[in-house]
């Protein structure tokens, strides 16, 4: 083995050890951002943020870049980043868009559905019962959109899958899914959904999924509302 071997066997090392500690400061400030700790509009300097998680400048733009690519943070011409602002109005938009799209994608996925599609539907459904019961927010978004977009695959209709995951990308700060109990209530109602598929309803699957999107804007309503009313003066702590 000559030097230049080892020197790019000393590279590859080097970008696996930063590619893993970008992927570290990743999941922590999306983390931040989808439980609310980081508010919508916050801006994110590299520097302080660097010194902040003690790391350098590298793995930070690194994961503004992915965050970026998320939808979860936007960057101006100047090159500074800031956390994408999601008003109340934004949340109603999407969900009422969803729950024209989303039921009608069930019900064709019953009628088309393979047993191979089933298969990988109830596999994700019971990641996502672990992850639930591991309280592991971060897993449980990530599998939760793969379930529901695997429900709607099944279907068969390319444009219309292609449309509602547009509704999904960066609008995890949309999700009701921080909130305390809703991911074991989440389950439940997932758990309806893939009982209807599987008995090849899709009627019952549409209601379903329906009911699923309306209570989880339901509880973001009420999360938005008990947040404003707590930043409120002379409210906190009631």
């Amino acid at each position: 083995m000559n030097g230049s071997e080892l020197l790019l066997g000393d590279q590859q090392e080097m970008r696996v050890r930063r590619e893993t500690l970008g992927a570290q400061v990743y999941r922590l400030l999306r983390d931040r951002i989808l439980r609310g700790e980081i508010a919508g509009g916050s801006r994110l300097i590299q520097g302080p943020l660097s010194e902040e998680i003690g790391t350098s400048r590298i793995p930070v733009r690194d994961a503004l870049k992915r965050l970026e690519s998320d939808g979860l943070v936007m960057c101006d011409e100047t090159g500074r980043y800031s956390v994408v602002q999601f008003s109340t109005e934004d949340a109603e938009e999407v969900y009422a868009i969803r729950r024209q799209l989303e039921p009608f994608a069930v019900e064709l996925a019953a009628k088309a559905m393979t047993s191979e599609a089933m298969g990988e539907i109830k596999s994700l459904f019971n990641e996502l019962s672990k992850a639930a019961k591991r309280r592991q927010l971060e897993k449980y978004i990530d599998i939760n959109t793969n379930f529901h977009m695997a429900i709607y695959e099944a279907s068969g209709m390319v444009r219309l899958v292609r449309i509602i995951r547009g509704l999904y990308s960066g609008v995890p700060s949309l999700t009701p899914i921080v909130l305390e109990g809703r991911m074991a209530r989440s389950q439940e109602e997932h758990a309806e959904v893939v009982d209807r598929l599987a008995a090849r309803d899709g009627a019952g699957a549409a209601r379903a999924m329906d009911r699923h999107i309306e209570n989880a804007l339901a509880e973001l309503r009420k999360s938005k509302r008990v947040a404003s009313e707590s930043s409120q003066p002379g409210r906190a702590g009631r």
